[in-house]
């Protein structure tokens, strides 16, 4: 005989017996994280960093959505404009990564409908800028979609897959649809290959992902220059921003070494292992530098004269952390450098071999 608990357990399991059928058929499409890599985590990340990515997540677990028509922060002063309000809305996307990393080291199921409310509703309701300066962590809110993949039915999946064919599409696109001209050769062009590189890896198809990979080749030689000097520290004179073109390179490197493909070793992306050679003396403290002393661009001249941090005095080396955790996985040499230099919790996790 049948019992009613035994019937609506059966029921209450239908939706996800489904999805766990279909991911068993097929292997999803992901950024950085497969669905078997996700599925280790807990077991794999230290529990000293495993219960500080939980904390983080659960002081934010009743905090609301912060959907905008346009999220913009470049250009702008604090206090200027609708950078508040944006700012919270970029942090709707780190939030994803955060509580989707936490539901996979908790199982807090708080944490996954979080997670699952903030990659629906943006994925669903948002029309991207294609500005990358505005929106590089959507490619955070990707990587949190990475490690709930198989908590989303399969209208839900196609409904992220076309928001990621969207943003492959616009940020791969040549000529760019949103900077100047050099924009193409700065970090603006970086944070344009993360982010379309991620989107097209989610997507699952291939044409894109070979055009991320192509955008990638040929920026590595005209971002960094001769004897690892990237274009960021010429122009900007900041190791701030030095460290803000490696990063989204090195994680773009990093999602297709986790697809089998290695963009950091190719010869077209040498000057990126010179970048890191020339960086390190400043990363181990070897050497300082006085940030945006010699700047070429105007709106540096804005913030320095305003007072804002980061960009006045002596360059902090810690802003180098997750460059040299993402390095150390390409060259295990630069472990301990990343070590020293304390990355956070949720890096830690996610970057995790």
């Amino acid at each position: 005989m049948i019992t009613r608990r035994a019937v609506l357990t059966g029921l209450l399991a239908l939706p996800f017996a489904g999805v766990r059928a279909a991911s068993a058929a097929t292997t999803l499409p992901f950024a950085l994280t497969s669905p078997s890599h996700a599925a280790g985590l807990k077991t794999r990340v230290p529990a000293r960093v495993a219960a500080q990515v939980i904390r983080a997540a659960q002081k934010a677990v009743d905090r609301p959505l912060h959907l905008m028509a346009e999220v913009r922060t470049g250009g702008l002063l604090d206090g200027e404009g609708g950078r508040a309000q944006s700012q919270q809305a970029q942090e709707d996307w780190r939030q994803a990564r955060l509580q989707a990393l936490a539901w996979r080291l908790s199982g807090d199921p708080a944490c996954l409908d979080n997670a699952r409310k903030l990659a629906l509703a943006w994925s669903r309701g948002y029309q991207p800028s294609f500005s990358p300066v505005d929106e590089t962590e959507l490619a955070s809110l990707l990587m949190g979609v990475d490690l709930i993949q198989e908590r989303f039915n399969s209208s839900e999946r196609e409904q992220l897959k076309a928001f990621c064919r969207t943003l492959a599409s616009g940020y791969l696109s040549d000529p760019v649809k949103v900077g100047g001209p050099s924009t193409a050769r700065n970090n603006w062009h970086s944070h344009r290959i993360k982010i379309g590189t991620a989107a097209s890896y989610l997507s699952g198809d291939a044409a894109l992902v070979a055009r991320a990979k192509e955008s990638f080749m040929s920026h590595v030689p005209r971002n960094i220059g001769a004897g690892g000097v990237p274009f960021d520290f010429e122009q900007r004179d900041a190791l701030h921003y030095t460290t803000y073109s490696l990063e989204p390179l090195l994680t773009a490197a990093l999602m297709a070494q986790q697809h089998g493909d290695d963009w950091y070793g190719a010869p077209e992306a040498r000057r990126l292992k010179e970048a890191l050679a020339w960086l390190a003396p400043y990363a181990q403290g070897k050497q300082t530098h006085v940030e945006f002393a010699k700047s070429a661009v105007p709106f540096d001249r804005k913030r320095v004269a305003a007072g804002q941090k980061g960009f006045t005095g002596n360059w902090e080396r810690a802003g180098a952390a997750n460059v040299y955790l993402l390095a150390s996985r390409f060259d295990p040499a630069y472990a301990p450098l990343a070590q020293e230099l304390q990355p956070p919790a949720w890096a830690l996790a996610l970057f995790s071999a």
